[in-house]
């Protein structure tokens, strides 16, 4: 028999503003990815400042990169007549792919700008990177947004809340819960590995968290009622191929690489 959701996504109203579950399960997500970045920096013996700053850039350009990409592929139309839809996250959601490749990008940038080692660097965002996914896509369940294909099988979902996301009374994958449950096995298996791996060369750990997150999401996109954009393929899916084929080059670089990585120092006089 499914499982029903009758949950209201909307947790309570603050002076009018209303507080969706979604926006408290992704501070939860949040504090326990920077939890497990802090602790990792602290095996690594990087310095706290460098964590804290670093976190500061993935986090604010995940927002705004998953934000964007959500507007552009959902909202497109109409930015013309209501630009401000763009930063109305409590009127929609983020992209998951958007903010990644942002959160990416801003590192890429804060490495270079900070001297530091940006695949080492990469390497600690990784476990963290996976665990805060995971939780942060049980508010997509609550939510009903990312849902899946119609399915009789007996653990399908049944939403029955007018403000859920996905189509009421219908029997439908859980996917969120799927990619929650695959990204928490991957980040179980990326922190019980990350010094064998670690040794292998820098960014080892980070191609393997791209690696394993391009292959849930490719597999389970094809259990998403979403249009193919290429070759039959999603969006998220073609996505996935080219951060699959940047983890290849990941690797590629590590077992090339001849000498030691920059020590991650700070030097609080670069901006």
């Amino acid at each position: 028999m499914p499982f029903v959701i009758d949950i209201d996504p909307i947790a309570f109203t603050v002076i009018g503003i209303p507080i969706r579950w979604y926006g408290l399960i992704l501070l939860v997500a949040s504090a326990v990815a920077i939890a497990v970045a802090n602790r990792e920096g602290r095996r690594r013996r990087v310095e706290s400042v460098i964590i804290a700053d670093a976190i500061l850039w993935a986090g604010a350009a995940a927002l705004v990169g998953g934000r964007l990409l959500y507007v552009i592929q959902n909202e497109g139309g109409s930015l013309i007549d209501h630009p401000a839809h763009i930063v109305m996250v409590w009127m929609g959601g983020l992209s998951f792919y958007g903010g990644l490749i942002a959160a990416l990008l801003a590192l890429v940038v804060f490495a270079r700008r900070r001297g530091v080692a940006l695949l080492a660097l990469l390497d600690i965002a990784a476990p963290a990177a996976a665990i805060g996914q995971a939780i942060g896509h049980l508010g997509c369940l609550v939510g009903g947004d990312s849902f899946g294909i119609p399915t009789d099988l007996p653990w399908a979902v049944i939403y029955r809340n007018p403000g859920a996301m996905a189509p009421l009374g219908v029997p439908i994958h859980p996917t969120q819960a799927y990619e929650a449950i695959l990204l928490a096995a991957l980040f179980v298996g990326l922190w019980a590995a990350r010094a064998r791996l670690a040794r292998l060369g820098d960014g080892v750990v980070a191609a393997a968290y791209l690696l394993g997150l391009a292959g849930i999401r490719f597999g389970l996109f094809f259990l998403r009622d979403e249009p193919a954009v290429l070759l039959g393929l999603k969006t998220a899916q073609v996505i996935g191929l080219g951060i699959a084929v940047l983890a290849i080059a990941m690797l590629v670089a590590a077992r090339r690489a001849r000498h030691p990585s920059i020590p991650l120092a700070l030097e609080t006089s670069r901006t």
